[in-house]
């Protein structure tokens, strides 16, 4: 099973080889089945492929692998803006990402972060919303499971709470014990819980055609969580590199960052030295020396990115990167 899983995650993290695709489109693949748990190997219908874009915003904002955002919502409604069933009962969970109504706190919370706004339970019908939200879920999950994705998976269906009682009684045997969740839910009347192969049905339609855009930053052996924009992969001729918010510079460098919209600069200050950059110019100064940028600031989504390593590497701070878990190792 931890072969297994190991080979799962390597499938789910590789960046693929193909030709980068346009931006939109999902393609359909024989796909492959490893020990039993098939990959890729059953199509997204077209309701799915639809929200494409809407996926692959959201992944960048939060880290999250747009194509892993399609397979959920296609195990999860089909692409169908559910709410009520042809009896006129009520489903549990609403719309195309199936969010469930005891998240209502959360969802209304993360509205107001978001857009000023309050989200109501009724909101789950908006997939504007409910795409975000979803993502954002994965990549709290993401931090809490320490970018384990089978648990995080796992923790979209049977939720985090039961998750983490479930591997606190048996630890690594949690994937087997899955078939036993209804013990470890509080007052749950009923013999079964959630999916049990929730996991394997949402890798049936994971697509990994698509360059995995997200990336994790680990200071000193902890994980950062950013709060509204996440850490993003670019590749410049033929080089990939990670561009970091300001936000996450400030904190992981313990450093003044200040942004001027007007000339569109960014100026990092620690201690005696001062970085300045500007967005989509090869061209940095620290300390008023002229630099090349092999990688420039840019903006993403209307928030500024600057480059990780040059960054970091410039005030002093050792970083490296896992290609395996597409994690940046910052040590100071």
């Amino acid at each position: 099973m931890k072969k297994l899983i190991a080979t799962v995650l390597t499938l789910m993290l590789s960046l693929s080889s193909a030709t980068a695709l346009a931006a939109g489109a999902i393609p359909d693949h024989k796909g492959t089945s490893t020990d039993g748990i098939e990959i890729g190997t059953a199509s997204l219908n077209s309701a799915v492929k639809s929200y494409f874009k809407l996926f692959k915003k959201a992944g960048d904002q939060y880290g999250v692998d747009p194509n892993l955002l399609a397979a959920i919502c296609m195990q999860e409604s089909s692409g169908r803006n559910l709410s009520y069933r042809e009896d006129g009962s009520e489903y549990p969970a609403w719309g195309i990402m199936q969010i469930e109504y005891t998240l209502e706190k959360t969802f209304a919370e993360f509205g107001e972060a978001t857009t000023g706004e309050r989200w109501t339970l009724q909101d789950r019908l908006d997939p504007e919303k409910a795409v975000p939200f979803a993502a954002y879920l994965i990549s709290q999950s993401l931090i809490r499971y320490d970018c384990d994705y089978m648990k995080m998976i796992q923790s979209y269906n049977f939720g985090q709470t039961v998750l983490d009682r479930i591997i606190e009684a048996v630890g690594d045997n949690w994937l087997e014990e899955r078939v036993n969740a209804a013990q470890y839910a509080t007052n749950w009347p009923y013999e079964k819980y959630g999916d049990a192969e929730y996991i394997e049905h949402v890798l049936r339609y994971y697509h990994n055609d698509i360059d995995y855009i997200g990336a994790k930053v680990r200071m000193n052996g902890k994980l950062i969580a950013f709060e509204d924009q996440y850490p993003i992969l670019e590749t410049l001729y033929g080089e990939t590199y990670t561009l970091l918010p300001i936000r996450g510079v400030g904190e992981a460098l313990n450093a003044k960052v200040k942004w001027d919209g007007k000339q569109q600069k960014v100026t990092i200050t620690k201690g005696s030295k001062e970085m300045v950059l500007y967005i989509n110019s090869d061209t940095a100064y620290i300390n008023g020396e002229e630099v090349i940028l092999e990688m420039p600031a840019m903006l993403k989504s209307g928030r500024t990115m600057v480059p990780l390593r040059f960054v970091m590497e410039s005030f002093d701070v050792d970083v490296d990167w896992d290609q395996d878990t597409r994690t940046v190792e910052i040590t100071k």
